[in-house]
């Protein structure tokens, strides 16, 4: 006898356990689960927010390198453009210099004859 009621208070207390960890199940949220959910949100905003700021910051790196070179294109023109019109001048002078000194030289020859 007292081995049935050894077995049968077993199984009472077996069958409380389970109806009590039954109760407890995910139908409620304690606070612990309920600040883990909040934990969890901010976790995924953060990364959220994080992400869409490299992107955000990887295309405005994009534009920026693509308009400092094409500055830098337009830059090299304008010097190349620059350096031919100094040489086509500097050429010019050096042409009227030498014809004048020329036309000086004969003068100075016709002078002295």
């Amino acid at each position: 006898m007292k081995h049935m009621h050894a077995l049968g208070l077993r199984l009472f207390l077996a069958c409380t356990l389970v109806f009590f960890v039954a109760g407890c199940g995910e139908g409620q949220d304690g606070s612990a689960e309920k600040a883990g959910k909040a934990i969890d949100e901010a976790i995924q905003k953060g990364t959220d927010s994080v992400n869409e700021t490299m992107e955000d910051t990887g295309a405005a790196l994009k534009e920026a390198t693509d308009n400092a070179g094409e500055a830098m294109s337009d830059t090299l023109e304008g010097a190349e453009d620059a350096i031919k019109d100094a040489t086509d001048s500097t050429g010019t002078a050096m042409n009227d210099a030498a014809t004048n000194a020329g036309d000086m030289a004969n003068e100075a020859a016709g002078q002295k004859n």
